[in-house]
């Protein structure tokens, strides 16, 4: 199975799209030509043709298990690469085909060989860029660390698209919405996105991603983005202390004093422990320095 290991390691990163599915034949679980993202070791059927990028050797296993992997990885299934032909029409008089058993009267199975959807073709660039990155990493990264080859970690799948096809982090979705149909956008498709990827490794959903682009947006001179995203930030997580100091460094770029106070205050009750914010907070009220050794003045 060492072969496999290395099959395995050459796969991932973009494997948006490749044979997906030269080895998920049908099974009572997951039907020929369905597209299941299981998979099974059930129906005998002839080996893989067309074959361009994976080794021609390769066991029935080992591709079952291979297409598994690059499904799991993309969160897709079979005819997402693969030509699903059409079921030929039933003799006259004949009785309905029970749905969904390919290949016993219901799809027919799908055309593994076939070359005809763009995203298997494009599949096949991503695998050898996937050869060669693995590659380096053996050849050149490893020496370069000092450590054995068993111990790097090989590029897959998932290893960038975790789980979706589109491999975009959050952020840039998110930031190219604000800038193209504004705040209304970009705040539904975050809480479009937390509600059918939350808990899974699809996107960052965690509370210092929408603070980090809250400061990039005040950064570019847009504050009113930057309030948009942290109020965002607090609606899901209203104790995030880091959320109402960047809301202070909002107001104090705003010119208001006041909020930028109430922010700050806001985020010293969240997190009384925090010396630093103490610190910004003592400086927006123009109170002086303590003296050292002396007691730091209680925040009002």
């Amino acid at each position: 199975m060492k072969r496999l290991s290395c099959t395995l390691g050459t796969l991932g990163l973009f494997v948006l799209s490749t044979t997906i599915v030269f080895a998920q034949q049908p099974q009572q679980a997951a039907p020929q030509g369905q597209g299941g993202r299981g998979g099974g070791r059930g129906a005998p059927f002839p080996p893989p043709t067309n074959l361009q990028v994976l080794p021609k050797d390769i066991t029935i296993p080992e591709l079952q298990d291979t297409m598994q992997a690059i499904a799991q990885g993309l969160g897709v299934q079979c005819t997402y690469c693969h030509v699903q032909p059409a079921a030929p029409p039933p003799p006259a008089g004949a009785a309905p085909a029970a749905a969904g058993r390919g290949g016993r009267g219901g799809a027919p199975p799908l055309d593994f060989a076939s070359d005809d959807k763009a995203e298997k073709k494009t599949a096949r660039v991503m695998l050898r860029m996937v050869n060669d990155l693995n590659t380096r990493i053996i050849a050149e990264v490893a020496p370069a660390m000092g450590r054995p080859v068993a111990e790097m970690t090989r590029v897959q799948c998932v290893t960038c698209h975790r789980g979706i096809t589109a491999p975009r982090q959050i952020s840039t979705i998110l930031t190219d919405l604000m800038v193209s149909k504004g705040e209304g956008a970009a705040l539904a498709k975050y809480r479009e996105l937390r509600g059918q990827f939350y808990g899974a490794q699809a996107y960052d959903f965690s509370e210092p991603m929408l603070v980090r682009l809250a400061q990039q947006s005040l950064a570019a001179n847009k504050p009113d983005d930057a309030i948009a995203w942290l109020k965002l930030n607090l609606e899901f997580y209203p104790k995030s202390s880091p959320s109402y100091v960047a809301m202070s460094q909002v107001h104090t770029r705003k010119m208001d004093n006041n909020s930028a106070i109430a922010a700050l205050e806001k985020a010293v009750e969240l997190d009384p422990d925090n010396a630093a914010t103490k610190r910004q907070l003592d400086q927006l009220k123009g109170v002086a320095p303590a003296a050292p050794g002396a007691p730091a003045a209680p925040a009002q």
